[in-house]
């Protein structure tokens, strides 16, 4: 029962032997080289494998392409084998091959061939074609070609787009000379005169940054006059270590250095001394500039 199912799945041309092996093939005629579905049944004592034999000349020109499934039933103290193969043949006409396949069983190893299939291979070729390539037609023409205007085109329109770039920048060039001449020129800011001790003085209160500026301004000068030193060049600390190292009177270089580094604070670093601290920086810039001077 289980055999006769099998068959009335896939046979369409069954072969079987009396032992119950077969072979089916899917359709009896099929094109060079087209593949075909071959399911073989193969009847083994219980625990036998079988293995298919592709290199069997039992194959009569059909060759083996792939084992797509392979099945394992058992039948008492024998086993139903069922290998689904797809096959294709290269040998034109009808003829019979045998699928070949090899019983293992423990350590020996049995040839097997199976009932002949009938299969006939149709020629791709016509009846008295020549075996033989025929030439190719020779080249032809087809449309969409590239036209004859294409790349003088290119060429044209790199060459406005340059012209036009040039353009732009001569425009603009000019542009921008003509609005620099219509402008008018900048006024240079106006310095603010030089002030003395008394100008501090005056300015102490109500703009201590200028006045304070105006007493390093003050000192600075008399010491670079009296002295030689580049005192707009040096900090107040080495001011005041090179006015120690030429000699001057200690007291009067740390007098200097002093009032200096007031003034540094007020200017730079934003302090703004009490009054009565303003007006002692006012005496003390007098008193050096009268020992100094």
């Amino acid at each position: 029962m289980v055999l006769a199912l099998f068959g009335a799945m896939f046979a369409v041309s069954v072969v079987s032997a009396e032992d119950g092996d077969s072979a089916t093939v899917s359709r009896p005629q099929a094109r060079i080289g087209e593949q075909l579905r071959l399911v073989v049944e193969v009847v083994t004592p219980a625990g036998a494998t079988v293995e298919v034999d592709p290199g069997s000349p039992a194959w009569a020109g059909v060759e083996v392409a792939r084992i797509e499934r392979l099945e394992t039933l058992a039948l008492g103290d024998r086993s139903l084998h069922r290998i689904e193969l797809v096959v294709a043949g290269f040998v034109p006409g009808e003829r019979s091959f045998r699928p070949a396949v090899s019983v293992v069983n423990g350590s020996e190893v049995t040839p097997w061939l199976l009932p002949a299939v009938k299969l006939t291979v149709i020629d791709t070729l016509p009846a008295g074609a020549p075996l033989e390539l025929s030439p190719l037609p020779p080249p032809s023409g087809i449309g969409g070609a590239e036209s004859p205007f294409l790349r003088p085109g290119i060429v044209a329109g790199v060459a406005a787009g340059a012209l036009f770039a040039a353009l732009v920048i001569f425009l603009a060039g000019r542009a921008v000379v003509t609005l620099l001449r219509r402008s008018p020129p900048a006024q240079p800011q106006a310095t603010p005169a030089p002030v003395d001790i008394d100008g501090a003085a005056s300015l102490i209160d109500s703009d201590p940054v200028r006045a304070y500026r105006a007493l390093g301004t003050v000192v600075r000068n008399l010491l670079a006059r009296r002295y030689g030193f580049p005192a707009f060049a040096l900090t107040t600390a080495e001011l005041q270590r090179r006015m120690e190292a030429e000699g001057v009177d200690r007291w009067q270089s740390r007098l200097v250095g002093g009032l200096l580094q007031e003034c540094d604070a007020v200017v730079y670093a934003g302090y703004r001394p009490a009054a009565e601290r303003r007006q002692a920086d006012i005496n003390m810039a007098r008193e050096i500039v009268e020992g100094v001077g």
